[in-house]
């Protein structure tokens, strides 16, 4: 049975989600059943065309911006209903639009409600860039004394860091030891 591009381009995308690196060639015949490698050519041409995969050197693939990127519409009013028309304007794969330097970024867990007016909740997590430098006013993931949290960054009016929550049924926090910024808080991912 000869399959149309779309369900070539699922499968693809579920073997690179399966096993986190784009088929072969070769692989790409396994998988769809080529008898010639030309087929597979042919099929990637298709593809880099189309912006679902990318040549890279040694005859190596990548995705493409198509392939995992989810697609973005005009807008969605949040108050009373409007009339609008559905317009696809990009596709944006969530690793590039949270995360900007993936060689020092980290998704941590959250557990407690203190940062629930700053939009995080308990079971989200926060994408924490370990490199960004943080200013007063940020979210970071700070270290007190050996434990970890996560809150505004602030001062005293005599110059103290001082790290505020969230939720005013917290009081702040003025470390009396130990303190380091383990990293700024550039996102909150939460499933619903």
């Amino acid at each position: 049975m000869i399959e149309n591009l779309k369900e070539k381009i699922g499968r693809i995308r579920k073997y690179y989600r399966e096993n986190k690196i784009m088929p072969t060639y070769e692989e790409l015949c396994l998988l769809f059943g080529f008898s010639s490698k030309n087929a597979a050519f042919k099929l990637v041409n298709k593809l880099v065309e189309s912006g679902f995969v990318e040549k890279m050197d040694k005859g190596r693939l990548k995705p493409g911006p198509n392939l995992l990127g989810l697609p973005i519409y005009s807008s969605v009013q949040a108050g009373p209903p409007t009339a609008e028309e559905e317009i696809l304007l990009d596709k944006v794969d969530l690793n590039d639009y949270l995360v900007q330097k993936p060689e020092s970024t980290v998704m941590i867990n959250v557990r407690g409600d203190s940062m629930i007016d700053a939009g995080i909740q308990e079971g989200d997590k926060v994408i924490v860039d370990r490199e960004a430098t943080p200013h007063l006013g940020n979210i970071v993931v700070a270290i007190v004394d050996g434990d970890y949290t996560v809150k505004y960054l602030d001062k005293t009016t005599d110059g103290k860091i001082l790290l505020q929550p969230g939720n005013p049924k917290y009081s702040p926090i003025l470390p009396q030891n130990e303190l380091s910024i383990f990293g700024k808080v550039v996102g909150v991912v939460r499933k619903l």
